[in-house]
């Protein structure tokens, strides 16, 4: 049940070298059985994660027990979008962060084309999915501890849908059994070159993108609304002639204020596929997979041994570091502008100093965001590190934030975008600049 677009893959675990064959994830596809539960990696590398064995604390399913505890249940709209609305409005999440992916590479597959594309909406935490036509709505969620869970909500209101987190279906390609997280449970964004019918035309011509992914390299089988001025992309890229692809470079349409072109968008929430949503998708869940990360390998190595050298945990830190603080998004080549609403929504959240600064602005003009460090910071997955680990993040980012650019290779801020950080800190996180 992957809530992005995603490919199975073969990679190797990075301590042991095993190779994960791409053979067990077809044959749990072609047979229908999953590979056992006890065949997850987080079990038996990561036993005190409890992936799969401790109930999940992620929004989703705290919204969901208490509507169970309160005998209520999602409204449903038979002729309309049947739960969506409802799980979006419970979760908080504006319809203005709508994406449309039309590549089939998701296990709703059959569902989607260029004409039918995969909606996909999300907050900080939380990522719905919907294609008109299928059974259920898919969900991904954020929780502290485990990282990525999986549901499904059946489309049918007869049903009395389990709430049950997948550890099975979703991880074919979310990690455990493709190994593209290497080892721990991840989110994953691709930009995959894709035909007419929306079948994958190669994936030696398709990639993971990452937050360090040129942008006009991003977004090969997604519709993409906004202005990008002279800034390309791979969105809205139809190959409808291989030979197109021996051309370099590969440019979709951009520019596009309306997708009528290209699909008639009458049952879907809006008319957008925005995007500034999709730049924030890609820092956000880079962000989050870098955190997993290092949440789980901090904790195995802290449970090995409590005396751990700082140095140690540093190493594990500075991956997340260089996310967080963006060292390695490349430039915007010209102005980028929303048209659904939702930069307007996003900004709006805060937290705000007196002065109205929050690490949730815009720059949108040569990169993404005005004060390159994430809004995550307020994320309950860093509040979830152990306390060790977070206060060794808060010091290199302090320390960053006083001009000390060796921990970031040389790529420090500029003076005054570090002393507006340390202000919206100060006013919203202070926790972060204080040394213990």
């Amino acid at each position: 049940m992957p809530i992005f677009p995603c490919f199975p893959t073969v990679n190797r675990h990075p301590r042991s070298g095993r190779q994960w064959p791409l053979l067990l994830v077809l044959l749990g596809l072609l047979t229908g059985v999953a590979p056992a539960q006890a065949q997850l990696t987080y079990d038996t590398e990561y036993p005190l994660m409890g992936y799969g064995k401790n109930p999940p604390t992620d929004p989703y399913s705290r919204m969901m027990k208490a509507l169970a505890a309160k005998g209520e249940k999602l409204p449903f709209v038979a002729d309309g979008h049947g739960y969506l609305d409802g799980v979006l409005q419970a979760l908080g999440i504006d319809p203005s962060s709508q994406m449309l992916v039309f590549s089939k590479s998701s296990l709703k597959q059959r569902f989607i084309s260029p004409q039918t594309p995969r909606s996909l909406f999300f907050t900080d935490d939380v990522y719905v999915a919907n294609v008109p036509g299928s059974r259920s709505l898919e969900v991904a969620a954020m929780d502290p501890m485990q990282g990525p869970v999986f549901f499904d909500v059946s489309q049918d209101p007869k049903a009395v849908a389990p709430f049950q987190q997948e550890t099975t279906r979703c991880l074919r390609c979310h990690d455990t059994y493709s190994m593209t997280g290497e080892g721990v449970p991840r989110f994953m964004l691709s930009s995959v070159i894709t035909a007419a019918d929306g079948n994958i035309v190669s994936h030696e011509l398709s990639e993971i993108t990452e937050q360090a992914t040129p942008i006009e390299e991003r977004w090969a089988g997604w519709y993409v609304t906004g202005l990008s001025g002279k800034q390309t992309h791979r969105g809205n890229f139809i190959v409808k002639d291989v030979a197109a692809l021996s051309k370099r470079p590969w440019v979709g349409e951009i520019n596009q204020s309306s997708l009528d072109k290209f699909v008639d968008l009458a049952a879907y929430p809006r008319k957008t596929s925005d995007i500034v949503a999709l730049l924030v998708l890609q820092h956000q869940v880079e962000v989050q997979n870098r955190l997993v990360r290092l949440n789980y390998e901090s904790r195995k190595l802290l449970a090995a041994n409590s005396k751990v050298p700082d140095v140690e945990l540093q190493a594990l830190i500075k991956p997340l570091l260089e996310v967080m603080l963006m060292s390695d998004e490349p430039p915007l080549a010209d102005t980028v502008q929303g048209t659904s609403g939702y930069q307007q929504w996003f900004e709006q959240r805060g937290p705000f100093t007196k002065d109205g600064k929050s690490l949730r602005q815009f720059d949108l003009k040569t990169r993404t965001f005005r004060y390159r460090l994430s809004y995550l910071i307020y994320s309950d997955a860093v509040a979830a590190l152990a306390d060790r680990v977070k206060q060794l993040l808060f010091n290199d980012i302090t320390a960053v934030l006083s001009g000390d650019a060796t921990l970031l290779d040389g790529k420090g801020l500029p003076a005054d975008e570090r002393q507006a950080i340390r202000d919206i800190l100060q006013a919203t996180k202070p926790e972060v600049l204080a040394r213990p």
